[in-house]
């Protein structure tokens, strides 16, 4: 394989992890698949770099500190994953996301082989852009079909909310959810316009303005006001890098633009996007964020040097939860900070942080020393807006990719040298140990999808004994357990031939959960609930006093207990686990403040008894 097929194949795996979604196929299926082209198309891309022979060019000041600096985060990694405060989650990540230091490495080592790669190759930087144009304007079109309400693979009710003025659509594209597309379709569009600055057919170069503009068309859809704020900001660094002023016939088509979106947004069309107005309109701050950025803060200081380690933010977060954090949203459960240097800090310390912040100022300095206005905006708009939301595979992909090629772009052109042994193991057994995580972590989550669809079908044996291939077969970190005990509770309830072995099922993956789930908190209320629904008692009560342990904060476990307390004849106990609740709730659940009124008024009718005896 030549260098330039090298490049060709990069930008195949780049848009292959933007598009790919696997509904049916693997339970997770806007999350596991990116995993597996990240790990599969890394690996190959691994073995492929050995075997050309590409080296690193010994002069290159740019790509040497871009080198330095991804070890550096790697070593960081591999520290804040062994000092972690969940260390099982740390090296493969929660459910959610699946960003742990493996997947994270995994990034790093594909964004370097491009700056490698493309090194001082125009043309070879070209065929990247080019496979992020195409993936853009594919993503980007897809949107725009979920907003106007035609989507042939995803279920259109999953991102569907509220009703009559206050109803909204927020199309997530092929991302599981809107903020992250948005955040992606940032870099698409300068990365669009970085490239038909490169394009000499002027076909190509409308088609990548054209992409640009489809992309700013779906990120309005989205409703994402991070996005929105990150746009104007790649924007004004576009317009101040340029070389040239913007042409009048470009003002002209962006006013006409303008004045399309304004007759859109008052169109009947248009209402989906009124009612998410009318959502900023009652939220003006973004909910929950400057509240959970302080507390945040707070807990970061606890642990300043390795961080609470990657991806264990959702476990230990809780306990630094304040109240009034809590008061304001007591349904809320927090995955991570909603910030990316936030995330960092607190996940590898502060040398994370500066090794971010390192990262994003050498591609900065390299756009700007070349004048690479487009390519400067879209690393501006995808900081800012990643200053509301975290990093997925994707939007970090792409964020390092952008820097990498940045780099290579500020890189003299490499030469090659001759296969050395020394060089081919460590890349033959980096390349399949990636294939091997790839192949066990598809096949885990197929088993997972078989799961639900035997449940689904009340077939319980089926069910446990894909569950029991899904246990085998899953890397460490985030598990399903909480998911399967729940729903084998359901078919327990439901289809009384299936009681027993569906209840035995249930109980163990709760109490398992316990012990291996991403949100404690969660399965030990989970496990409480299992337990009330078969008159369990003590184990009701050890329950809810760990989830209150692991979350002190949530209202929820304080009122189940006190109504539990109650049926003990325990009054005085239910009344201060009530009252804690009452306070944690904010006013926000009625039935909260009515089990305290009614124990309140049990203790007075009970005083009051005592009294006239």
């Amino acid at each position: 394989m030549s260098v330039a097929d090298m490049a060709l194949l990069q930008a195949l795996i780049l848009a292959l992890l933007a598009l790919i979604l696997t509904p049916g196929y693997l339970f997770y299926f806007d999350i596991t698949p990116k995993i597996v082209v990240l790990f599969a198309g890394t690996a190959v891309v691994v073995a492929a770099t050995a075997f050309t022979g590409t080296r690193i060019p010994p002069k290159s000041r740019t790509l040497q500190i871009f080198s330095a600096l991804l070890l550096l985060n790697i070593l960081s990694l591999a520290v804040s994953s062994i000092l972690s405060a969940r260390p099982d989650l740390s090296p493969f990540g929660t459910n959610w996301r699946r960003f742990g230091s493996v997947v994270e490495v995994s990034v790093f080592l594909f964004a370097w082989l491009i700056a490698v790669t493309c090194a001082g190759r125009l043309g070879r930087v070209r065929t990247i852009l080019r496979g992020v144009t195409a993936a853009g304007a594919l993503s980007a079109a897809y949107g725009i079909a979920q907003y106007l309400g035609f989507d042939p693979i995803l279920d259109a009710a999953t991102y569907h909310t509220g009703e009559g003025i206050g109803a909204i659509v927020r199309p997530p594209g092929t991302f599981g959810y809107a903020s992250y597309f948005a955040t992606w379709l940032l870099f698409v569009v300068f990365l669009s316009l970085a490239l038909a600055e490169m394009e000499k057919s002027r076909l190509l170069v409308r088609c990548c303005r054209g992409t640009a503009l489809l992309a700013i068309c779906a990120i309005l859809l989205t409703g994402t006001r991070a996005a929105v704020v990150g746009l104007a900001a790649g924007g004004l660094v576009w317009l101040l890098l340029r070389k040239r002023s913007v042409p009048r016939r470009a003002l002209a088509v962006a006013g006409f633009a303008l004045l399309a979106v304004v007759v859109f947004y008052f169109s009947p069309p248009g209402q989906l996007l009124r009612g998410r107005m009318h959502w900023f309109t009652e939220d003006p701050w973004g909910g929950a964020r400057l509240l959970l950025w302080r507390d945040s803060l707070q807990m970061a200081v606890h642990r300043p040097l390795a961080g609470f380690g990657p991806e264990a933010f959702m476990s230990v977060f809780p306990r630094y939860e304040s109240a009034r954090l809590a008061r304001a949203y007591p349904d809320f459960a927090y995955e991570s900070p909603h910030n990316m240097f936030l995330d960092a800090l607190l996940a590898q310390g502060v040398p994370g942080f500066l090794l971010l912040a390192a990262l994003g100022g050498l591609g900065f300095l390299a756009a700007f020393r070349l004048r690479q206005a487009a390519i400067a905006g879209a690393l501006a708009a995808g900081v800012v807006s990643q200053q509301f939301t975290a990093f997925t595979v994707p939007t970090a992909f792409l964020f390092f990719v952008t820097i990498g090629l940045l780099v290579a772009l500020d890189t003299p052109s490499a030469g090659a040298f001759r296969r050395r042994r020394l060089v081919l193991l460590p890349a033959g057994a980096a390349a399949l140990t990636l294939l091997y995580l790839a192949i066990r972590l598809g096949a885990a989550d197929h088993a997972l999808a078989a799961t639900q669809d035997s449940l689904e079908q009340r077939d319980m044996q089926s069910a446990a004994a894909a569950f029991q291939e899904y246990e085998d077969l899953r890397l460490p970190g985030g598990t399903a357990e909480i998911w399967y005990s729940r729903a084998a509770l359901a078919l327990a309830q439901s289809t009384p031939p299936a009681r027993e072995p569906a209840l035995i099922a249930a109980n163990a993956a709760a109490f398992r959960s316990t012990q291996t789930a991403e949100d404690p908190f969660n399965a030990w209320y989970n496990f409480a609930v299992l337990c009330g629904s078969q008159e369990k008692a003590d184990c009701v009560e050890k329950s809810l006093l760990q989830a209150i342990r692991t979350s002190p904060n949530w209202y929820k476990p304080h009122w189940t207990f006190a109504r539990v307390l109650i049926l003990d004849g325990r009054l005085d106990e239910a009344s201060r686990e009530a009252s804690l609740a009452a306070d944690l709730d904010g006013g926000q659940h009625p039935e909260v403040t009515t089990t305290l009124t009614a124990i309140r008024a049990r203790l007075a009718s009970l005083k009051t008894g005592v009294l006239q005896k």
